[in-house]
Order: structure tokens, then C-alpha cells, then sequence
């Protein structure tokens, strides 16, 4: 669309736009603004990202050295916004609600389109910025292809609603859409000769590499934070560090290591000594399993199943490293690769390779337990994942509405599985109980659960009331308590798999919990462990035959440094 119609300055402009609407519809507080939202940041990340990048590329002639050294800055320069994500974002979503957190984000998002439109001047060298004259002709009427394409985006946000509520097709279409994409880049530098071919086709390679790097390297939102939750000790002087600001490490050495390695790649081109773009993929791929295999060092000196913090600092160091070697570097590699006339559609496949290393990532964090995928169930049927809403449906009683149910606590969400609930009851009847039971009793009590097989028998308005009052009561408890709270819900849900299965009756209810806690701890730890150290290894491997291949993809770039 900005190579043909747009222009790349109004595509920035509708990207920012729609991913600042995007942030403030996730203020509404619901699971569908939460998709809708994400529905509008998605299409607008789509023009913003890709659009931008290709400016930077354009400010810089054919065979300038310094154009890496440019995207080294460009690339500290995002990563200033992301470590005030991970420390100002992500203590306002911890502290008073991840909604407005996101609502944080959405005004970063239009001072962010404020810059770009007050700086215009300072890269008004770039080619392509503007309306190109296909975008001003009149195609329906009074509209021309402008106001058309600016429409259908915005027609958009609820397709992309719908693909992440039923993401189950994302796969196929994602292996489509790369087929697509690699077909279309080669052919396109095919009609351009020989050379240009032959980069088309090394562009795609980077690409499959790229997959291969992201996918383990986006391990940093899932299985990695999850790791410095339940298994890092994160106390620093007194003060614990939340799981989601280690997140922080990553942002912060791009900013202290991103300037160095900016002149470093001038220097060296300077004396004849840059390594080649496959080198530096090669490079940037063996420090991220080296990063992976710091965890092999950590479990060494865990204690009491946690590994030191310094564990994740070094590792998150090397993963850094390793990204300045490559994504960087990647993206000043497509401005070189690919013709002038379809930078923008380049640079548009580069970043789908992020958007299927983000899947790939999604499975390979499954693996450590990070993420639960629901099974499949009969909606017909009455099960532990029957919602509120079907539950009302098949009572099939007008004295009950959907829009009358309250939730369980004000702000959680109204229309919750049995299971969740259960997950709930269970919950504050092991907080009532821990202090003066034992683990039998709790056993007993929770039965009552299991035996729910009709809709009406769950939705029944006294018992969701009382558990409600006490549901809220222990969370009054707990802030009040501050750091001496008791066991949180996420926690609770986390280690409590396996308690009701115990051989410890007559046990003292919250002994029972902590001797089952340290056995959920140490199991975790040695999946994590090794799971991630299987990982880095693969890396290890996939570098050094990259580095084998280097001259024969160095020979498809036909002369692309």
C-alpha cells in the first residue's frame, strides 16, 4: 500500500493512529476490547513498522558503510520506548490494572506520532514519502484510493478480531501467506534480471534464519518471564523485582551495547574486517544458545529451587548481543537486497517471518508449560468449560439474563467457565481452612464441586453471591496485608495441581501445600532448565552451518555487504 498508493509518511501516520485507537479500546476492560483493541494495533503496526524501517533505509545512498551504523541508532531509539515499557508501563499494569498500562502505551503512541510529523524536515531526503499519484485517483466515486485503502483498514480491525478468537487457523495461514510472499519476491527480482533473483532468493533464506532466531528469542514474553516468576530469585536488597520488569534487561543493553556496536561495524569496515551479513546471522545465532545454556550454570547454584538473578542477566546480555548482530542488521539488509520500487513490500515479508517466529515461539513456550492450550469441548453439552452465557442459554429460564449477571469481583470478567469458578472456590476454601486444617478436610470439603451436572445447579444466584462476598473479603485481606498477603490466586492455580492427589492425610493443610510447592518447584526447574539448554544447543548447531554456507549465500548477494 505506502509503495504504490500511500506514500510512506501517510502510511506512518495511520499506523500510529490506529495503534494509539488500538491501546484505548483495551481500556475498556472486557475480553472483546481486548481483541478489538489488539485487532487495530495489528493493522496498524502493519503500515507503521515495516514503513518506518524502509525511511530509515532510504536516507542513505546505494553502498553507504554507515547505513548499518544507522540502523544501530534507529534500533537504540525503539528500544528507549521499550525499556519504559518494561519499567514505566509494566509498574502501572502491575500495580493499578494492565488495562491502563495499555492506556499509558496509547499516549506514548500519539507523542510518538507528534515527533514524527513536527520532524518531518529531518528526513525529508527520503524517497517515496508522499502520495503517490495511483493514491490521489478517483476510484469510487468522490474517493480516491487514499480515503478507500484508509476505509478498508479500518474495516479491518474486526477480521483481525476474528483470526486472534479463532487463531486455530493461524498456522495454515501463515504457511500460505510465507509461500505467497517468497513467490512473489522471487519472481518480482526475476523480472529484474539475474542478480536481483539470486538476492530475492538469499532475502527469503534470511527470512527462514530470522524465524529460526525470533522463535527463540521471543521466549523473553512467555516461558522466559514465567521462568523469573517460579523459578528466579529476583529479591534485590529487600526489594522483589515483579516477573514482568525483568523484561527490562533486554531494552536497557541494547541501549548500553547499541551505540558501541554502531561504530564498531563503521571500524571495522574501515580495515577490511566487517564479517559478511550471513557471518554476523551466524554470529547473532550462537550468542542466543549460549544465552539459552547460562541456565545449565544457574541450576548449579540454585537454592531452595530458584536460580540467582545473575542467571537471567547474563543471559538476557548474550540474547541482546546477539540481537544487535542480526535485526539490526537484517533491516538494513532488505533496503540493500531489494529493488527501490518494492522496498516497502520487502521489508512488509521481513517482518512476516516475526509474525510466524511469534507462533513458533507460542509452541515451543507450551513446552515448558507456559501456555495451556484448551481441549476442544461439546457446547452442547454441560462441562467445566461451559461459560456463564451457554449456562444461561441452556436453562432456557427468562428470569435469568446474561446482562443481569455480575461478576465475581468487580473488574474480572462476567462470562467465565465452570472451571474458573472452581478454580476460585477451590481457592478461598484452602485460604478459610490452611491455618486450623488439614488436608483431608480440604479434600472433603471441595467434593461438592465435582458433582455439578446441570447449569442451574452452578448458576445458582445465593451460592455465586456468597462466593463472591468471600472471594472479595480475601482479597480485601490481602491488600491490606501488603507484602504479607497470603497465597495469591496465580500462584494457588499454578501449584496447586496434584495437591487433592497427596498421601499426606492428616497433614496440616498449609505444610502439605509447601512440601507440594517445593515438588512443582523443582520439577519446573528442571524442565525449564532443560528444555532451554535443548534449545540452545539446536541454536549452536544451526550457526555453525550457517557459518559453513556463508560464502555460498554471500555469492547469491552479488556483492551486498
Amino acid at each position: 500500500m505506502a509503495d504504490k498508493y500511500l506514500g510512506y509518511r501517510y502510511a506512518i501516520i495511520l499506523g500510529a493512529l490506529l495503534m494509539a485507537l488500538g491501546e484505548f479500546m483495551i481500556l475498556g476492560g472486557t475480553e472483546e476490547w481486548l481483541l478489538i483493541g489488539m485487532g487495530a494495533i495489528i493493522i496498524g503496526n502493519g503500515y507503521f513498522k515495516a514503513n518506518i524501517s524502509t525511511i530509515v533505509g532510504k536516507l542513505y545512498a546505494d553502498g553507504d558503510p554507515k547505513r548499518d551504523a544507522g540502523f544501530t541508532i534507529f534500533y537504540i531509539g525503539i528500544n528507549v520506548g521499550a525499556l519504559m515499557a518494561t519499567t514505566i508501563v509494566a509498574y502501572v499494569g502491575e500495580t493499578y490494572g494492565f488495562k491502563y498500562g495499555f492506556g499509558l502505551a496509547g499516549i506514548g503512541m500519539l507523542l510518538g506520532w507528534f515527533i514524527f510529523s513536527a520532524g518531518r524536515k529531518q528526513y525529508a531526503a527520503a524517497e517515496g514519502l508522499e502520495v503517490h499519484e495511483a493514491g490521489k485517483k478517483k476510484v469510487l466515486g468522490p474517493l480516491n484510493a487514499l480515503h478507500v485503502i484508509t476505509i478498508i483498514s479500518f474495516l479491518l480491525i474486526p477480521v483481525c478480531y476474528l483470526l486472534i478468537a479463532n487463531n486455530e487457523i493461524l498456522s495454515f495461514m501463515f504457511l500460505i501467506l510465507f509461500i505467497i510472499v517468497a513467490y512473489n519476491l522471487i519472481s518480482a527480482g526475476a523480472k529484474e534480471g539475474v542478480i536481483w533473483r539470486d538476492r530475492m532468493i538469499a532475502l527469503v533464506i534470511f527470512i527462514l534464519i530470522n524465524i529460526v532466531f525470533w522463535a527463540c528469542f521471543e521466549q523473553a514474553g512467555t516461558s522466559l518471564t514465567l521462568f523469573a516468576d517460579r523459578n528466579v530469585s529476583r529479591e534485590i536488597l529487600g526489594w522483589t523485582m515483579p516477573a514482568s520488569m525483568t523484561q527490562f534487561f533486554n531494552p536497557f543493553f541494547i541501549i548500553t551495547f547499541g551505540s558501541v556496536f554502531s561504530l564498531m561495524w563503521v571500524k571495522l569496515s574501515k580495515i577490511g574486517k566487517n564479517p559478511s551479513i550471513p557471518m554476523k546471522f551466524a554470529l547473532g545465532i550462537l550468542q542466543l544458545g549460549l544465552g539459552f545454556l547460562v541456565t545449565l550454570i544457574g541450576l548449579s547454584m540454585e537454592s531452595d529451587f530458584q536460580v540467582p538473578l545473575l542467571t537471567l542477566v547474563i543471559l538476557y546480555m548474550l540474547h541482546t548481543t546477539g540481537e544487535l548482530f542480526l535485526s539490526p542488521i537484517g533491516l538494513s539488509m532488505v533496503t540493500k537486497l531489494a529493488p527501490k520500487h518494492m522496498a516497502g513490500t520487502a521489508m512488509g515479508g521481513w517482518f512476516l517471518s516475526f509474525a510466524i517466529a511469534n507462533l513458533l515461539g507460542g509452541y515451543i513456550a507450551s513446552m515448558t508449560g507456559a501456555e495451556h492450550g484448551g481441549a476442544e469441548h461439546d457446547k452442547d453439552a454441560f462441562t467445566v468449560e461451559t461459560t456463564v452465557k451457554d449456562a444461561i442459554a441452556k436453562i432456557g429460564n427468562d428470569t435469568i439474563k446474561f446482562e443481569d449477571w455480575k461478576a465475581l469481583k468487580e473488574g474480572d470478567p462476567v462470562n467465565i467457565t465452570m472451571s474458573y469458578y472452581m478454580d476460585i472456590e477451590d481457592w478461598v476454601q484452602f485460604r478459610e481452612l490452611q491455618q486450623n486444617a488439614d488436608l483431608s478436610t480440604w479434600k472433603t470439603s471441595r467434593t461438592a464441586n465435582d458433582t455439578l451436572t446441570e447449569p442451574a445447579a452452578w448458576l445458582n444466584a445465593d451460592a455465586w453471591a456468597s462466593l463472591s462476598e468471600r472471594y472479595t473479603a480475601i482479597l480485601k485481606v490481602d491488600e491490606e496485608a501488603g507484602e504479607n498477603a497470603g497465597l495469591d490466586f496465580k500462584s494457588w492455580k499454578y501449584y496447586r495441581g496434584g495437591l487433592a492427589d497427596m498421601d499426606a492425610d492428616g497433614q496440616a493443610l498449609a505444610a502439605a501445600f509447601k512440601t507440594h510447592q517445593s515438588t512443582v518447584l523443582e520439577a519446573g526447574l528442571n524442565k525449564y532448565v532443560s528444555i532451554f539448554s535443548t534449545i540452545g544447543y539446536v541454536l549452536i548447531g544451526i550457526a555453525i552451518l550457517i557459518a559453513l554456507l556463508s560464502k555460498p549465500l554471500q555469492k547469491l548477494m552479488h556483492g551486498v555487504v
